[in-house]
């Protein structure tokens, strides 16, 4: 089963856990998570109307936004924590050195994809991890390396909920610009040998469950193989 998140409708993934889904640029994905009166946000979006709905609506909820975690270092997923200046940032070590070499061009990118559009500078994340890292949030949840999409990749996992957010790791179609085939395969493969039935939040579109995030993770699978 998959279901497309609203702007001005999110989509509740879980109990304290909803997504909304930009109208602004590919459908990108943001996951807001209550950790009780504080709330975290996977990949805040890259434009200010957006961002301020988002807040709103925590607020709304009683929460404020007080942490953000960036699944990776491409623009539509980074740019965003501009909009959320407070708040503490969590990303995988390589994010930064990956943000570094590639900032110039994805600013260039922008620009041209998004008439008007201006790169906001970026600030280093709070805190980093290498391979895991469970933060006492006040609520269980695990974020993991997963590289390929690019070096940096994580997931944002809540194991109570059986919910992962996937940042690009899981899109319709793997793509690689910046990226490495191999090291993508194991990574979803390694979801797939792991994977019990959690729904799972894509980068962009769709929130998945059932045998349509299995299947999901399978075609992506099946692309990249394709592709030796």
């Amino acid at each position: 089963m998959g279901e497309k998140a609203r702007a001005a409708r999110p989509l509740a993934v879980a109990p304290g856990v909803w997504a909304f889904r930009s109208q602004g640029f590919a459908g990108l994905l943001s996951t807001l998570i209550s950790l009780g009166e504080e709330a975290l946000l996977v990949d805040p979006p890259m434009f200010r109307e957006e961002a301020s709905r988002i807040r709103a609506f925590a607020r709304a909820q009683g929460l404020e936004i007080t942490w953000l975690a960036i699944t990776h270092a491409h623009g539509d997923h980074a740019y965003g924590m501009a909009h959320f200046p407070e708040a503490l940032v969590i990303a995988q070590r390589e994010f930064w050195p990956f943000w570094e070499r590639t900032a110039p061009g994805e600013a260039d990118y922008f620009a041209r994809a998004l008439a008007g559009f201006r790169a906001p500078p970026l600030r280093p994340p709070h805190v980093t991890f290498a391979e895991e890292l469970a933060p006492d949030l006040g609520r269980k949840l695990l974020l993991r390396h997963t590289p390929g999409h690019s070096p940096d990749g994580l997931l944002v996992e809540l194991p109570g909920e059986r919910v992962w957010i996937c940042g690009d790791t899981v899109i319709p179609i793997p793509y690689l610009a910046s990226g490495d085939r191999e090291e993508l395969l194991a990574t979803l493969r390694g979801l797939l040998g792991r994977w019990q039935g959690e729904t799972i939040v894509l980068g962009h579109e769709q929130v998945l469950s059932g045998e349509g995030a299995r299947g999901m993770i399978e075609c992506n699978i099946r692309y990249l193989e394709r592709l030796r």
